[in-house]
This record gives C-alpha cells, structure tokens and sequence, in this order.
C-alpha cells in the first residue's frame, strides 16, 4: 500500500472531525456517526473474532462494534474504523459491490489496503496531527506520553503510540510484536535521520532484546506489565552503528500483543521546526474514485 495513499486516508479523517466541529480531545466517532443518521450497535461481549462491521442500507448504514475488551479506546477505534469505510473514497462501492456488508479487524493488524486506509482515517480522526503535536509537546517523550496520549484521546494505545511516531518532532519507534515476531513497526522523520536503517518486516523475529525477554513470559503480556531496558540502534536496525536508545515495553493485555517504545537522547536541530506539507499533498491529490461522503 502506497504510503501516499495512507497519509491522504489520514488527512481525510483529520478534515472530518475538523468539518463536525472538533477543536480538542476527545473526538467523539458516536456523535459523527449520529450526525450522518449512521446506527451503532455494540457486539456481544462473548461474540469473537471481529473487531466491527459496516452494513450498507439505502442511504445509511449500522455500525457493529466489538465490546469483548471491554476497553473504551478500542470501541472508538473500532467505530472510526468503520466510519472511514463511510466516508473514505471508494469504500461504500467496493463494499455494496461485495454484498453492502463488510467485517473488519482494526487496529493495523491487517494488510489490506481497504482496511489499512480506514485504520489511518481511525488515527487521523481520533488524534488530529494539531492536537497530537501540542499534547506530546507538554508531555514526556516515550511511553508515557503516548498512554496519555491515549488516555486524553479516548482511544486504543496501539493508535496513539503509530500517531506519537508519525507526529513527533523527537526520535521515536515504535513496534508492536506478538510472541518472538514483529507485527509491524512505525517510526518518526527524526528516528530514521540517526543512521540507515533496515525496514523491520511483519513476521521477522525480535532481536535478543528486552522485548523479547518479556514477550517470553506471556504473563506479562496479559497482565499488562510494563518493563524498561537499554538497547542500541544496531540490536533492532541492521548496519546503524551504536547509539544507545531506551527501550519501554508494555503487555497489551487481551489482545495478546506487547508495544515496544525506543526512544533516544540524538534529538533534530529545531525539533519544533515543522514543515507543513499537508496542502501541497492535497493540491496535488485527485481521489481515485469520483463517489464522496
């Protein structure tokens, strides 16, 4: 999936919470998906397997969304997920062409490029580039930043901590892994200046870490613990040389994957000196499909 096509799925959820009139966290999916005439329904708790689903009607559409983690965060993420598939281009088409009704695993454990799109709408909805700066600007650099990120904007750790990397003026990675693997992996314009670094692959195994430590208890991860090592950028990213980074790791509890935090001390010249490319990307964007929302 082209990462042009994504950055673009991520500005367009950020223009919708800007068009229903949110200036701060928390944005609210429910009251978007009232606003359309859009209807909510919660999946039993003890109903496995999918995160939502959209189901198409005429002019409208129901929203199903997963309750089984009993987690706040995740149901708005789940529900904006969905709602990407409303007002992402495209999506509504591919979707009634397919049936009117699609099933969905958010929370960018999927590669799919339908899927991936409206993870990215989720994220730009949920934590618009604007208040996301300003929050992690005020807070401290790391894993605490990014769970209250997550906590200020009401939605999953997994989003806040992808955004944290996309937004950050300072060197941050972050990976999420799930046993001795790597998921997948995001990390900041400023992380990628300390040096050349191998892209790290969904499947490909956890260095001989502290992540890998921990992921070895499985314990830690159900339980959400939390744990703190040192590392250096040669150990995660082949060929980079040594410099040091701290390494912050978390159980996602339930959902049986562990979130790595690497940060480190090199930070950019002006970290605040920020390059707006936002309107030259949609000046030069034109929407594959003609249909919008």
């Amino acid at each position: 999936m082209a990462g042009f096509q994504l950055k673009m799925a991520t500005q367009h959820g950020e223009k919708i919470a800007e068009q229903f009139g949110f200036t701060q966290f928390p944005v609210d999916p429910r009251a978007i998906a009232e606003a359309r005439d859009i209807t909510l329904q919660a999946k039993p708790a003890d109903v496995h397997g999918v995160s939502g689903a959209i189901v198409f009607a005429a002019d409208s559409a129901t929203i199903i969304y997963s309750t089984e983690y009993n987690n706040e965060g995740f149901e708005n993420f789940s529900i904006a997920h969905e709602l990407g598939h409303w007002f992402l281009p495209g999506h509504p088409e591919e979707i009634i062409k397919s049936g009117g009704a699609h099933m969905s695993r958010a929370n960018f454990t999927q590669n799919t490029s339908i899927e991936l799109e409206a993870d990215h709408f989720a994220s730009g909805l949920l934590l618009p580039s604007g208040f996301t700066r300003k929050l992690l600007s005020n807070n401290q650099i790391g894993l605490d930043g990014i769970l209250k990120l997550a906590e200020t904007a009401r939605c999953s750790v997994t989003a806040a901590a992808i955004r944290a990397a996309e937004c950050s003026a300072y060197p941050v990675a972050i990976i999420v892994s799930k046993g001795d693997e790597i998921a997948y992996a995001f990390t900041s314009e400023s992380f990628k200046n300390l040096g050349k670094l191998a892209f790290l692959r969904k499947g490909a195994p956890l260095p001989q870490s502290a992540t890998r430590r921990f992921n070895a208890d499985a314990a830690n991860v159900l339980r959400a613990e939390r744990a703190v090592g040192e590392t250096d950028l040669a150990t995660w990213f082949d060929g980079s040389g040594r410099i040091v980074l701290d390494e912050e790791i978390i159980g996602l509890g339930k959902y049986g994957y562990t979130l790595t935090v690497l940060t480190g001390e090199q930070l950019p010249e002006d970290p605040f000196d920020e390059e707006d490319e936002d309107a030259e990307l949609e000046k030069s964007w034109t929407p594959r499909f003609a249909y919008g929302r």
